[in-house]
């Protein structure tokens, strides 16, 4: 099975520097933009069936990608959305954060959300990599109950490095900017990151 991994597009998020995660911001305009973009490369890959995370940033860019590539809206399955990794800090923007959450990010060693190091309120990171492996085998089993061939797959960037190394032991780089598409051949046996 060939398997397109794709990020959302630039969401509002990113703009207004706010931490994510679960918070749920919609794209911009040039998140809507790239998500066209990602459809025309896509295209050479024919996916038959897309599947997406609930969070509005991911199921819109995959709304735009089944719309251009004129094949049926994205089937949502829950366990693709991001990592809830920030806790309390999801949907704040950075700088409102180190005031009103002064306490809570003087505690941390590392960046807030690029480590396992759990923030209150946080999603651990062996209940995500559980959620994750949960989330790709639901897709699996959906797609070749269907007899899909090449599907694709609109997520987060924290899901995505999680599912290439923690659940699929994919040790060549891989693309997690905005927009990125990554396409995989998987077989149970073998995974292999396309060029």
């Amino acid at each position: 099975m060939k398997i397109c991994m794709m990020r959302h597009g630039e969401a509002l998020d990113d703009i207004e520097d706010c931490y994510g995660g679960i918070a749920d911001f919609p794209l911009t305009d040039l998140g809507r933009k790239q998500a066209v973009e990602t459809a025309s490369k896509l295209s050479e890959h024919a996916p038959t069936v897309v599947f997406s995370s609930p969070l509005k940033r991911a199921h819109e860019t995959a709304q735009i990608i089944t719309q251009e590539l004129g094949i049926d809206p994205p089937s949502v399955i829950p366990d693709l959305q991001e990592r809830n990794s920030y806790g309390v800090l999801s949907g704040i923007n950075k700088d409102k954060a180190k005031l009103v959450f002064a306490n809570v990010l003087s505690e941390l060693k590392e960046k807030p959300g690029y480590s396992t190091e759990p923030i209150p309120g946080c999603e651990l990171w062996e209940d995500f990599v559980l959620r994750v492996r949960r989330g790709f085998e639901t897709v699996l089993k959906d797609a070749q109950s269907k007899g899909h061939t090449t599907i694709g797959i609109v997520t987060h960037g924290k899901f995505t490095a999680a599912l290439f190394e923690d659940v699929l032991a994919i040790d060549k780089p891989f693309n997690l900017k905005l927009s990125a598409l990554n396409v995989l051949e998987y077989e149970p046996a073998a995974v292999s990151l396309l060029d």
